[in-house]
């Protein structure tokens, strides 16, 4: 198995020193073959060009379902439709939130259910790309969906976490070194936890997409990320 970015964009060379690439045989020694997402897909990210990056988007580890992850923090690689029955909480609540700030929606309660959102798409009454577009799009203008740990035995959350731990913080101590003016979205305790290896950049913070309520001042669908960062990128 092979999980090494073969092809990289050259932005990540000053990475890829003889360290990190001894870093990346021992982990894939270590993570075995019944991993997700799939070996190709796992440091996709290095496909990017780092010199355009203008947001971070810091997940957590893949989704344990086969077939699910791809690479990309949030994306559902089995979904094709916003119409169709899916699981993930977090990416519900992200589309909410989309939907409220491309309205400029300022009150919490102007938020809609998913439901009644995936019922406006339906009727053609709000645009937003399918979800088996809408992250090729912000990959393209310079949103980099970054995961926190890149692989996941299959069926097992968080199994490789420790594994990645010392790679992932390198990862970021680089990152931010070589592209000073990037908008990190640190949703959620974890990906915040991961700040003191950020030496620069903007951040964004809130709580969780996964865990909404409007009692918390920092709750995810109060969160001004995609609204402060829409004329850089279209988001919908």
């Amino acid at each position: 198995m092979n999980i090494y970015p073969e092809n990289h964009h050259e932005s990540w060379n000053g990475f890829l020193d003889e360290k990190i690439n001894n870093e990346i045989l021992e982990i894939t020694e270590k993570i075995g073959h019944n991993i997700n997402p799939e070996p190709e897909n796992v440091l996709r990210f290095m496909e990017n060009d780092l010199s355009g990056v203008k947001v971070v988007i810091l997940g957590q580890d893949p989704y344990p379902e086969k077939g699910r992850a791809t690479g990309r923090c949030f994306e559902v690689g089995d979904l094709i439709s916003w119409n169709d029955k899916f699981r993930q909480v977090s990416l519900k609540n992200i589309v909410r939130l989309l939907h409220k700030d491309s309205r400029k929606a300022d009150s919490y309660e102007d938020i809609k259910k998913f439901s009644e959102i995936q019922k406006e798409i339906r009727n053609e009454e709000f645009s937003i790309l399918p979800p088996t577009e809408i992250f090729k799009s912000w990959e393209k203008q310079g949103v980099l969906l970054l995961n926190t740990y890149f692989t996941v035995e299959s069926g097992v959350p968080g199994s490789h976490t420790k594994i990645w731990e010392n790679f992932s913080n390198e990862l970021l101590q680089y990152i931010s070194k070589e592209n000073r003016d990037i908008t990190w979205f640190l949703w959620g305790k974890q990906a915040q936890g991961r700040k003191k290896y950020i030496k620069y950049g903007n951040f964004c913070e809130s709580r969780h997409p996964m865990m909404c309520s409007s009692k918390y001042d920092d709750d995810f669908l109060k969160s001004r990320c995609f609204r402060d960062t829409w004329d850089i990128i279209k988001w919908i």
